[in-house]
């Protein structure tokens, strides 16, 4: 039974981001762990030295040792292996697509419900909130390369 090895590492939140993009897959540390392949890095991510609560895991799939390349003895590269980005790009693609397919219905059925008599405040509360939540989808979905509507 191999035993897992968990890293609790800081990381600018643009490091942060292009890492979790898929778009940075290796680190370069100060190899004071002794990390190996198959390590496991829980990433925090820090802004002005405070951690934003955001974090992620990766796995180290290759490292490459100080010593050579002009990289100092106790110095490493880290290769990232990190897929959680692509399983979940179709997710948030669906369910950002229905929610707003749902707020459209909303949208269409205010004349409906003043015609009743009913008030729509409610209605539009929801229709803001999942709007709010398709841009925050958006905003996010092109940070990996994802479909984006508008």
């Amino acid at each position: 039974m191999s035993k897992l090895t968990l890293h609790e590492l800081k990381i600018s939140s643009v490091h942060f981001t292009e890492v979790l993009a898929g778009r940075k897959t290796s680190e370069v540390r100060l190899n004071d762990r002794n990390y190996q392949v198959g390590d496991c890095l829980n990433l925090r991510e820090i802004e002005n030295g405070e951690y934003t609560g955001q974090e992620m895991n990766v796995q180290v799939s290759h490292v490459l040792d100080g010593g050579q390349y002009g990289l100092a003895d106790d110095w490493c590269v880290l290769s990232l292996a990190n897929a959680t980005h692509a399983k979940a790009q179709p997710l948030i693609e669906y369910l950002r697509d229905r929610l707003q397919e749902t707020c459209d219905c909303i949208e269409a059925g205010y004349g409906i419900m003043r015609k009743s008599g009913h008030t729509i405040s409610d209605s539009q509360s929801t229709v803001e909130g999942g709007r709010a939540f398709i841009d925050v989808a958006n905003q996010y979905l092109s940070t990996i390369g994802g479909r984006n509507h508008a």
